[in-house]
This record gives C-alpha cells, sequence and structure tokens, in this order.
C-alpha cells in the first residue's frame, strides 16, 4: 500500500540510509512500488507510491534547501489555495507544491482549508523539527512511535518494524478490543509502543520532545434548528454532487465498485451524470447468483456503464490472506478484506476507483429506537452496547470474555476494553445518544475497521471517496437524528434525484426503496415463499438470501487445512491470550457446522500478523 515513512534517531549517515530503505520495503515489499526517499545523519523521510496520480519525484525541496516534504494521497478543490499563492508569487502547480509553500507561509495553521485524503511530513530543518500530518479523517493512517530520543513513523505498523531497538510488548487491551468490536479503539496497535495519529491532527518532533495536537474537531450539537425535510434533501443533494465533481478529475479510466447496497448505487448515479456513462466501470465481486451481483448488474446495465462481474473465489485467501494482514497490520478480520481479491483484474479497466465507504456511518446505520431516551451515564453505555448485539456485530461478546480469555490476560487488561469504549462515546460532547453514535462511528469505527477495506484496494489502484468531502461530512453534522434512522434522509433523497434506480431491490430487504409496482409484486412473493416455508415447502420457495461471501462454508471446506494449521498449532495455542480448549472448540464447532466464521477471521488475522512479524 502507498504512503510515507521517516525517523528522527541518533545514527550515523550510512545508518540512516541504510534503516530509510528498509523502512521503504518493509512498507511494500513488491518491486511494481515507485520509490522515493532521502535521508541524512539522523534523519530519513520517504514515500512509496504506484505511480498512478502525482508522479513527481519526492522528497520536495523547498528552494531555500531548508524545507523538505513527502506526500501521498490527494487534494480537491485547490483552485482558491492556486489562486492565494500565486498573489504571493509560491509554487503552486501539484498538491505536494501547495503543501509546502502553505507550510513555509503559514506554519501548522493551514491544514483545516484543505479538502482531501491524504498524508504528509516534512523536516525542517532550520529548527531541526519534524512534522507529520493528514487530512480531517484520517483516510491515509499513520503510525508512530516514540521511545527514548528515536521517533518512527510510517503508514503501516510493519514498516517500523524494521527497526529492531522497537520495543515489541503487546497492547493486550487492542487484542481484546479487535477480538469484541472487530477493530481496536482510539489510537492503539497491536504494540504498545505504535500509536495511531489521531484524525485531522500534526505530530511534531522538536528537540526529542513529541507533541500531538488536533486541528480538527466533530462539531455535533444536541439543538437543532427548526426546517423542514425537503430542505436537508435539496442541501444533501447539492452536497453529494459537488463532492462527486470535485473528485472525478484526472484523464485516467475510472471505476467504481458496486454493490446491491446505496451508497455505491448512489455513487453510479452521480458518477454517471458527472463523467458520462461510457467513461465509467463497474466492478462487482461475489458469488455467482447473489443478490448483490443480481442488482448490481441490472443498476449498471439501467445507466449504461460498463459493467464487469467477478467471482469472489474461496481460495482467494490462500493466494492474498498474508498480505492482506500484513497491509491491515493484523487489525482487519480476514472475512472484509476481500476487495484486495480481484483488484489486479479490475484495475486493467481502470486504475483509479470509487467507493460508497463512510456514506453508512455518516447517514445513520448505526442508530437503533432504543438511543430515543435519557439514561444514566452508567446504563447510556449499556444502551450503546445493547445496539450493538442489535447488529450481531460484537465478535466475542463480554459476557464471553471470562470463559473464553485466560485469568492473566484478563488480569492484564482489567477495564481498559470499556473505559476506551466510554470514552470513545462521551468524547462526542453532546447528550443524545443518537449523536454519539454517529460521533462514534466516524471516529472510531470508520478509522480503525471501515477503513480496512480502502487500504487493501490501495494496493493496486487510486482509491476515491467521495462520502469523505468535507463541506459533505460538515453538512451531515447538522442533520437532526431523526433524519438518520434508518437512513430516512438519504433514501428519501435518492428516490426524489434517481427514482428509476431506486426501483431496483436492495439486499437488505430484496424490496425496492421506493413505493412502485414492483415492490407489490415482490411483497406478495414473498408472502407466499414464507406460506410456503412454514408448511415445509422450502425447496420451492428457495433460499431466503443469496450472500455475496460465504466464508461459513469456505472455513469448512476449501481453507480448512489453512485455518487448522494456522490456529490449533502449537504457536496459537500457546500465546496466552485466549484458553487453548476455547481455540479449539471454536475451530473444531466451525468445522461441525456452527457459524464462527467471523471469529475465526479475527483470531487468524492476529495469529498470521504474529507468525510474520513476532515469532
Amino acid at each position: 500500500m502507498p504512503g510515507i515513512y521517516g525517523f528522527k534517531k541518533e545514527i550515523s549517515n550510512p545508518e540512516s540510509q541504510t534503516l530509510i530503505e528498509k523502512m521503504s520495503y518493509g512498507l511494500d515489499w513488491e518491486d511494481r512500488f515507485i520509490r522515493h526517499f532521502e535521508s541524512g545523519q539522523g534523519w530519513g523521510i520517504g514515500r512509496n507510491t504506484l505511480g498512478i496520480l502525482n508522479k513527481n519525484k519526492q522528497p520536495l525541496w523547498h528552494e531555500n534547501r531548508k524545507l523538505i516534504l513527502v506526500f501521498e494521497g490527494e487534494l480537491y478543490d485547490t483552485q482558491p489555495i492556486k489562486n492565494y499563492l500565486d498573489q504571493k508569487n509560491l509554487p503552486r502547480s501539484t498538491d505536494e507544491e501547495i503543501i509546502l509553500s502553505l507550510y513555509f507561509l503559514e506554519g501548522e495553521n493551514f491544514l483545516n482549508g484543505l479538502n482531501g485524503a491524504f498524508s504528509a511530513a516534512l523536516f525542517d530543518h532550520r529548527n531541526n523539527t519534524i512534522i507529520v500530518m493528514n487530512d480531517r479523517l484520517g483516510l491515509y493512517p499513520v503510525y508512530y512511535a516514540n521511545f527514548g530520543s528515536t521517533l518512527l513513523f510510517a503508514s503501516g505498523v510493519r514498516a517500523l518494524l524494521v527497526d529492531h531497538t522497537l520495543p515489541r510488548v503487546i497492547d493486550q487491551v487492542a487484542i481484546q478490543e479487535f477480538l469484541t468490536f472487530d477493530h481496536v479503539l482510539h489510537q492503539r496497535t497491536l504494540l504498545e509502543e505504535v500509536k495511531l495519529l489521531p484524525q485531522g491532527s500534526i505530530l511534531k518532533f522538536q528537540n526529542n520532545y513529541l507533541t500531538v495536537k488536533p486541528y480538527f474537531h466533530f462539531n455535533f450539537t444536541d439543538v437543532y434548528p427548526f426546517c423542514e425535510p425537503p430542505s436537508y434533501q435539496e442541501r444533501f443533494l447539492f452536497e453529494i454532487k459537488r463532492a462527486a465533481q470535485r473528485q472525478s478529475g484526472g484523464d485516467h479510466p475510472k471505476g467504481l465498485m458496486l454493490s446491491g447496497g446505496l451508497d455505491s448505487r448512489f455513487l453510479l448515479a452521480l458518477l454517471t451524470e458527472t463523467l458520462g456513462s461510457s467513461n465509467l466501470h463497474t466492478f462487482t465481486w461475489s458469488i455467482p447468483g447473489s443478490d448483490d451481483a443480481r442488482y448490481a448488474k441490472e443498476a449498471a446495465n439501467k445507466t449504461g456503464a460498463k459493467h464487469h462481474f467477478f467471482e469472489l473465489k474461496p481460495d482467494w485467501l490462500l493466494k492474498e490472506g498474508e498480505k492482506a494482514v500484513k497491509i491491515t497490520d493484523g487489525m482487519g478480520n480476514l472475512v472484509n478484506l476481500h476487495a484486495i481479491a480481484n483488484l489486479e483484474e479490475e484495475t486493467q479497466f481502470a486504475p483509479v476507483i470509487y467507493k460508497g465507504f463512510m456514506g453508512d456511518a455518516m447517514f445513520g446505520f448505526g442508530l437503533r429506537p432504543r438511543f430515543w431516551a435519557n439514561y444514566d451515564p452508567e446504563t447510556e453505555i449499556q444502551e450503546h452496547l445493547q445496539a450493538y448485539r442489535d447488529y450481531r456485530v460484537l465478535t466475542f461478546d463480554l459476557p464471553e470474555h471470562p470463559g473464553i480469555f485466560t485469568d492473566t490476560f484478563l488480569s492484564n487488561v482489567k477495564d481498559g476494553l470499556i473505559q476506551d469504549f466510554r470514552n470513545g462515546m462521551r468524547s462526542s460532547g453532546v447528550r443524545q445518544l443518537a449523536t454519539q453514535r454517529l460521533y462514534f462511528d466516524l471516529t472510531q469505527r470508520v478509522p480503525r475497521m471501515t477503513i480496512n477495506g480502502v487500504l487493501v484496494a490501495r494496493d493496486r489502484a487510486v482509491i476515491r471517496l467521495p462520502f469523505t468531502d468535507n463541506d459533505l461530512v460538515d453538512f451531515s453534522m447538522t442533520i437532526p437524528p431523526y433524519l438518520a434512522f434508518e437512513r430516512k434522509l438519504m433514501i428519501d433523497s435518492f428516490v426524489q434525484a434517481y427514482p428509476k434506480l431506486a426501483r431496483i431491490p436492495t439486499p437488505r430487504d430484496h424490496l425496492p426503496l421506493t413505493h412502485c409496482a414492483r415492490e407489490v409484486a415482490l411483497r406478495n412473493m414473498q408472502f407466499i415463499r414464507w406460506h410456503l416455508r412454514k408448511a415445509g415447502f422450502g425447496w420451492l420457495a428457495g433460499p431466503e438470501n443469496r450472500p455475496y461471501k460465504d466464508y461459513h462454508t469456505w472455513f469448512r471446506t476449501t481453507l480448512r487445512n489453512w485455518v487448522e494449521s494456522t490456529l490449533l498449532s502449537r504457536e496459537s495455542l500457546g500465546r496466552g491470550y485466549l484458553k487453548p480448549e476455547k481455540i479449539k472448540q471454536i475451530v473444531n464447532d466451525h468445522m461441525a457446522g456452527k457459524n464462527n466464521a467471523v471469529k475465526i477471521g479475527a483470531l487468524m488475522a492476529i495469529e498470521i500478523w504474529h507468525k510474520l512479524y513476532l515469532d
């Protein structure tokens, strides 16, 4: 995966050159990546890139040879900034020139005005300072470690691990959080010494002193102005269309990862309007005949986009699973990383690919009716946990922990998990539980779990995410929770703007998003099938759902030997996190027919990461 890396460390010039080169290959080990790095005595800075966009050689030096910068990602809507820099007679032809010129002009105070997805780092020789920065949503993750007089940073934990002086103490709270929520919370990683740079933040390392400060905050509110839903719909359509237009630049062929759901279908409509249907490829990967495959194909055909279907094969993990673990640094469940499975074939058609990333988190996916009440502080947290149970997204629920984790492990983690969860909700600064959950999704679930699908896709493509546009995100924080509940605003806006696409069913309930004759027919068919199943004629009714993936079956068949040899090995059983007999039970129960696929996917990710980087 492309990204940046660097260090400040008390070592010689030759040692600095060796370390920066090792970090480059630690981040991306395949020769197809383009590597740009530079070093001097005690410092190094670099970036790896696919060379699709922003091909200019880096690091970029300021003309005074006192500032050096690396940048990976994209900036959008930069013309006003370019006009401003023109007035100052400063370079602004490329994204990296824009950032370097703004820093030279304004110091660290320019970032909140940038709209984009990026990470950047610069070494200011004037005051011997390393500065690392990211976009408002942290869409290009950066990890760092500060121990003694050393600072290491990179777009992947794996790049830091090439420095053998880095302490390798496992963060057991992070392990527990990952095995509970399917993602780690806050800035934790699987190593105590390594942290994730928070969203919208600046890291500064000067005179062996580290500071990390935010430049952006999610400003949700408890008080909303009076405004009728049609006005919100009008504003939403304006913002989402503008976001798509801002991210439509460049001459490269463009594609869209198209499922049967709402978010990618919304982008399908927007992008065919913006780019023209003949200029858009759509990609669907799944089991042949799945609900997603059928609905996506119908939607693509309706718009005239060039549609491509790729079979999601059971053995993709045998080919790409280890790479997916490396890219996500052991913090991504294997059953969620299949965006990489057919990526090489997709990029033959389009190296720039759009995803419907974050639309669900912004516009109400996590909201539940239980949030419309006031509770005491402790009950609030229990209600939030119960909402996770409502969606069945807890891998190992908290009541299971005493029977699964070892006594020593539980003694070590204490109440770290629940404290992190509580802090994640309460740092929203609002009282409404619905708004707390929206905040939590944007600051925890998105940058710690949902982002993993983006990271693996960046292995071969430039990934664009229109829902992350600054103005659209700002607007989302002004929407009253009742319009976010059940994604009402987004659905109503889609139906209003694109009624023909709204008549195509979605995999959620196999019904169109709008009332129409097709909805009546499908509801009648569902009613008939329900009676057939109740009468014992399920074979005639057919399956209720045709999923796009089936790890339940794959882990018991094609992937069985791989799973058993990994999780039942002496090393895996002896980690000391889970009780050995419980690991055996989880695997054996799955092989006997119980669906433990999500649990196995999480355990496999952690174990493979240990084997790759710690054993």
